[in-house]
């Protein structure tokens, strides 16, 4: 036993190896996400019908807990043991994790377009038609779409000041990626708006319906693209915290670097999605 435990205790002297300590976090981030998503269905008309609890207060608890969780998560990794030397092979290895991630979220947005194979094969190619007296899209989208490819190169120009030490400069362009990509989700929150107002709901299309396939496609596709695009906005406010804080350096700003990769990926996905659900 004692030989495991100076293994264990050598691990954390080792600069090259990291062992993170037990965290509880990803518990409460679970919790959270089960009751943002239980709240949700909660408010879905046909289901608020038959049930006595009311979705609103549980889809907003989840809401706030899924953020505090992962600020927390985020402040606990911030506060892990700093290293005073820049270690470039673990900058690769957190590359390639990062990377890895990226892939994994790659394949999941691919299932979403498989709605070019459903609408090609599906026995009943209308239900892949806008509803009559829809209008998606439009200059709104379009704006929309704009100012998230515009938040892209505020978030790149940021990690090039920070490249060229230009912290004051790093800060307020990622002010500006933030405030680019809140605006963008209050678009996406409004589209939203109109089409619950004109009686569009996820499940509220039915066998009187012919058009329920393209809904489907349409809110699962830009609503998982929608928590991916506050999940990085999330990241990138912890970015620029530390950058408040002073935790990068020329060499060393990895979290930088990892929440612009995320951030990028996004707006990619979102241009394949706008061609795919709004061109197409």
């Amino acid at each position: 036993m004692s030989e495991v435990a100076d293994t264990h205790a050598d691990q954390h002297e080792d600069p090259m190896s990291h062992v993170p300590p037990p965290s509880f976090w990803p518990f409460i981030i679970g919790i959270a996400l089960v009751a943002f998503m239980a709240g949700a269905v909660l408010t879905l008309p046909k289901v608020a019908a038959s049930v006595p609890i009311s979705g609103v207060p549980v889809l907003i608890f989840g809401a706030v807990a899924v953020l505090f969780g992962l600020m927390g998560w985020g402040h606990q990794i911030i506060k892990e043991k700093r290293i005073a030397h820049d270690l470039m092979a673990q900058q690769v290895d957190l590359k390639f994790f990062v990377k890895s991630f990226l892939v994994s979220e790659l394949m999941a947005f691919s299932a979403i377009f498989a709605y070019f194979y459903l609408r090609t094969f599906f026995v009943a190619p209308d239900s892949f038609e806008s509803p009559p007296g829809l209008h998606l899209g439009g200059s709104m989208v379009a704006f929309a779409t704009f100012l998230l490819l515009s938040s892209s190169v505020t978030c790149e120009m940021a990690h090039h000041a920070v490249m060229h030490n230009q912290m004051g400069k790093a800060r307020m362009l990622m002010i500006a990626t933030l405030v680019l990509g809140f605006i963008f989700l209050g678009f996406q929150g409004r589209e939203y708006g109109e089409l619950i107002t004109h009686g569009f709901w996820p499940l509220s299309m039915g066998e009187e319906n012919p058009n329920t396939a393209f809904m489907a496609t349409f809110f699962i596709s830009t609503g998982f693209h929608g928590f991916h695009v506050l999940t990085g906005l999330v990241m990138l406010f912890l970015v620029y915290v530390r950058m408040e804080m002073g935790h990068f350096t020329q060499k060393r700003h990895f979290s930088l670097v990892a929440a612009s990769w995320y951030w990028h990926f996004v707006d990619i996905v979102w241009v394949l999605l706008f061609i795919t659900v709004y061109v197409v």
